[in-house]
């Protein structure tokens, strides 16, 4: 049975096809690579194993698949799965249905996880079990790679009529001039004290932390992400 952020997108996508979602690189993803991973060979490029959870329907993952990397996805809607080949046109990438709170690969698989607005949908307690996954299927001084809402939003510091879930959570987004309104599942935000706090007690080491800000409706809704990365101890 799908969760709510599941039949969300399987609706979105059933309905929008590849206009559901962006069909470029996410910029955050695209500089975090470039960070961290473009300086490698072709030959190292094609034994770095890089996972997206929440990949969509594989705009991130043409990236990695273009330069060259091993790459994997895993998406929670089928009908997002069935459009990646139209967006990647016959790209070789391991690509599954399923949660990102149970990772079908084995401990210690990847080099890097990519977590592109991707696991907000996961409420404090989910959360915390994929971050054992992460854990799990990284390599030693593999990276986690995250772009997250923040809860210096306005959408997360004026929330109401959303109800909370939990300290992060709100019930969706549900304040009607807000940005993302609509979205009607579990919406998680972070602060930056979170992440240094939650990913140390995971055994994990903060390697980088910037926010990037938007703004909507003429400057006056505020929208901001988190940008980190994590290494595993």
């Amino acid at each position: 049975m799908l969760s709510e952020a599941g039949e969300y997108f399987e609706k979105e996508y059933g309905e929008s096809g590849l206009y559901a979602q962006r069909r470029w690189p996410n910029e955050e993803f695209c500089r975090f690579m470039g960070r961290r991973y473009f300086s490698k060979s072709r030959l190292e490029r094609g034994r770095t194993k890089i996972l997206e959870v929440g990949c969509g329907a594989g705009a991130n993952l043409r990236l990695l698949s273009d330069e060259g990397y091993d790459t994997y996805g895993i998406e929670l809607s089928e009908k997002a799965v069935e459009l990646i080949p139209f967006l990647l046109q016959g790209a070789n990438c391991d690509v599954r249905c399923g949660s990102m709170t149970e990772l079908p690969w084995e401990d210690g698989y990847f080099d890097a996880i990519a977590d592109v607005f991707s696991s907000f949908c996961l409420c404090e307690t989910d959360f915390s079990v994929f971050a054992d996954e992460i854990y799990r299927t990284l390599k030693s001084g593999g990276r986690y790679f995250s772009y997250t809402p923040s809860k210096q939003s306005d959408a997360f510091r004026n929330y109401k009529p959303a109800k909370k879930l939990d300290g992060s959570t709100l019930d969706g987004i549900r304040r009607q001039n807000s940005p993302f309104y609509g979205n009607f599942y579990p919406f998680r935000f972070m602060s930056a004290e979170d992440v240094g706090k939650f990913f140390d007690d995971k055994r994990f080491k903060t390697e980088y932390l910037e926010t990037v800000t938007r703004t909507y409706d003429f400057l006056t809704e505020k929208f901001e992400f988190i940008v980190f990365e994590v290494v595993k101890k």
